[in-house]
């Protein structure tokens, strides 16, 4: 009868449960799940010669409790080893007073100044654009920590709305994330989609051999086609609020 075996089957796995070779055979699962993920319940009474048609039930609970389990903490871990962005500050800092406080004047043509502290480095060019450079573990904290570092406790920028608007403006370029595997992986790189979507997909680096490792980036043509953007929306705005006194609209800019 369906109801018997079901009441047999619950009666095994209570005993089993109950029995003191139950741990032993808990961790065996765990070390089996720990070499290949996918291994199924019947696959895993076979691997320990457990009779499947008794334990399958409990094999597929232990399963379970090795996916799902806080404590385990059998996921995807992440760690993101570099974080790159950018921002825009006023125009009329004082980059001389910048040099006195702490800024490198680098040897480029464009006269870039540098920016170093223990969270990472700030690279500003005179357009006004800053590139940011956090270092790991990264996060969006601690590019703003930096920003204020580099501008704020450097006594360049004191008005606290400005400073504001220059956090506010904090945009992504690019992370090094590395998901940890805790196996060697064979080596491999897929950049199919570098150029497309700028991600690159690293496998079983020397850097990181047991990691998979994501390389993200925010595409150059994207962010050029995002500025260019944003300048037509600043021409349209100020074409709409500039009229004759016709009533008309006039686009000279």
């Amino acid at each position: 009868m369906p109801g018997q075996k079901q009441s047999r089957v619950s009666a095994d796995e209570d005993y089993y449960c109950k029995n003191s070779n139950s741990s032993s055979i808990r961790q065996s699962v765990f070390e089996k799940l720990d070499e290949n993920p996918s291994l199924t319940a019947k696959s895993l009474c076979k691997l320990l010669d457990l009779p499947y048609f008794r334990y399958w039930n409990y094999v597929g609970r232990l399963r379970w409790e090795w996916k799902y389990y806080h404590r385990s903490e059998h996921g995807s871990e992440c760690s993101i080893h570099a974080w790159r962005g950018w921002c825009y500050v006023p125009s009329g800092l004082d980059r001389s007073k910048a040099v006195d406080q702490g800024w490198l004047v680098s040897k480029a043509r464009n006269r870039w100044l540098l920016w170093r502290g223990g969270l990472g480095r700030l690279q500003w060019f005179e357009t006004g654009r800053v590139n940011l450079y956090v270092r790991k573990p990264a996060n969006l904290g601690k590019a703003y920590q930096l920003v204020c570092n580099g501008f704020s406790f450097t006594g360049l920028l004191t008005d606290f709305k400005v400073i504001e608007q220059v956090l506010a403006s904090v945009r992504f370029k690019g992370a090094h994330y590395v998901f940890n595997t805790e196996q060697r992986l064979p080596r491999l790189t897929i950049d199919l989609f570098a150029k497309s979507n700028g991600v690159i997909i690293k496998v079983g680096d020397v850097s990181h051999p047991t990691g998979v490792e994501v390389i993200a980036t925010y595409p150059d043509w994207a962010e050029r086609n995002e500025e260019f953007l944003n300048v037509i929306k600043g021409v349209l705005l100020d074409g709409f609020c500039m009229k004759g006194s016709s009533g008309k609209l006039d686009y000279t800019v």
